[in-house]
């Protein structure tokens, strides 16, 4: 029996949020798909497979051992590595052809000399600080360093970066600006030098919607594929891709004057009755939502009450007459004509989306609605169908025991009989 507590992960809307994201890019820009956190909880090979098959081909990961995990399950494309790596760990960038962010001569020496040894060459990418303070090259020591890193004969500098710490708040755009400046500052001096690096990025997703002059050769979105940008930001659509959900596994009725959860922090002032969901702060569902967060159950908010628990959390349902015992309860996500989106949950405990998204722990199974077979079929059906089609083929997906590939007649509809 599946655990009841479970992250819904909707890969098309990863796909449709790719596609907005193009829609303010030129065509010629890359998008390089930010991978890394295991995909922002929602699933790191599930994710680039989709990413993929939807044209993405560098994935960016903050680890080696990300970059491990894609490349066993398969996933095509080149493997970015962000983060900075551990001396020791050249060894695993140079055997798997991994290509890595340099922002320190050390690190390159040896990258080099392990690159040698493997008889091939790694590609990198120079990192420069612009006012982020925590990686990078400083800008007036850009041409020295580049030139000795070009020197080293099995490294090969394709990528040159920086990152932006205040791209996503409206005061920050002034100094968002004063980076692209210095950052286009430095790609004279080098271009002036000789050195012609040909992928410039710098943009994450709120600096790819606000600011088209930070968008260079590439752009390293992540939380735009993954629906998480503030509404007011862009006139551009984007849909939150996860639903966490769990299912009511006990309902109580409490007297006035009864205390819910550690610490008796909420105390019934009238008769109560409180719902008992399976899903608590080991699963990465926050302490803080503690007296402060809500639920939407038969699509009604329901306060959650007390303390979120380790494995469990309680809500108040008195409100909500009809709710019932295995009721499916949405924590982040819709239901019926409300909606609680991770953004909004983020913002009432004092966080971001970053931290709730990739809170979500490994024993809150991840189920998937729209694999990319049946993002590819859907599109071709929906072209067929708009030019006027009446016959097209429909396939099973793979693995799917499904009947064979047959034709398909049809009054401008897709026939699932």
């Amino acid at each position: 029996m599946p655990r009841p507590t479970v992250a819904e992960i909707d890969l098309a809307a990863i796909v449709e949020n790719l596609n907005t994201l193009r829609s303010a890019l030129k065509p010629e820009t890359e998008v390089i798909g930010v991978v890394k956190a295991d995909a922002y909880g929602h699933g790191l090979v599930e994710v680039s497979r989709t990413l993929a098959s939807a044209g993405v081909k560098r994935f960016a990961v903050a680890i080696v051992e990300e970059g491990l995990t894609l490349l066993d399950a398969g996933v095509p494309g080149r493997f970015f590595v962000l983060g900075a790596p551990l001396l020791e760990q050249a060894e695993e960038i140079a055997a798997h052809d991994f290509e890595a962010m340099v922002s320190d001569l050390q690190f390159a020496r040896l990258l080099d000399a392990t690159a040698r040894r493997h008889k091939r060459q790694v590609c990198v990418h120079l990192k420069f600080d612009t006012g982020m303070g925590r990686l990078g090259f400083h800008p007036e020591e850009a041409v020295d360093v580049t030139r000795q890193i070009a020197a080293y004969p099995s490294l090969r500098i394709i990528g040159a970066m920086t990152h932006f710490p205040t791209a996503d708040v409206p005061e920050g755009m002034e100094f968002t600006r004063q980076q692209v400046a210095i950052t286009r500052g430095i790609r004279q001096q080098l271009e002036a030098a000789g050195f012609h690096i040909p992928l410039w990025h710098a943009a994450n997703s709120c600096a790819t919607l606000t600011l088209p002059e930070s968008h260079f050769d590439a752009v390293r979105p992540g939380l735009a594929l993954y629906g998480g940008i503030r509404r007011d930001m862009t006139p551009l659509k984007f849909r939150q891709a996860m639903s966490l959900k769990t299912r009511i596994v006990q309902i109580r009725d409490l007297p006035a004057g009864h205390s819910v959860s550690y610490g008796r922090t909420f105390i019934t002032k009238r008769p109560t009755r409180i719902a008992v969901l399976p899903i608590g702060y080991a699963d990465g569902f926050s302490r803080r939502h503690s007296n402060r967060g809500e639920v939407l159950i038969r699509g009604r908010r329901a306060p959650i009450a007390g303390r979120v628990c380790m494995d469990m959390t309680l809500v108040d349902i008195t409100d909500i007459r009809t709710a019932a015992l295995g009721d499916e309860v949405v924590l982040y996500g819709k239901q019926g004509d409300e909606e609680i989106t991770i953004r909004d949950a983020a913002t009432s405990i004092g966080t971001i989306p970053y931290d709730l998204m990739t809170s979500i722990g490994s024993r809150v199974p991840r189920t998937y609605l729209n694999q990319p077979h049946d993002i590819i079929l859907y599109k071709v059906t929906t072209l067929l169908e708009a030019a006027g089609a009446t016959d097209y083929l429909e396939s099973p997906a793979p693995g799917s025991g499904s009947k064979p590939l047959r034709v398909r007649k049809t009054a401008h509809r897709r026939d699932t009989a």
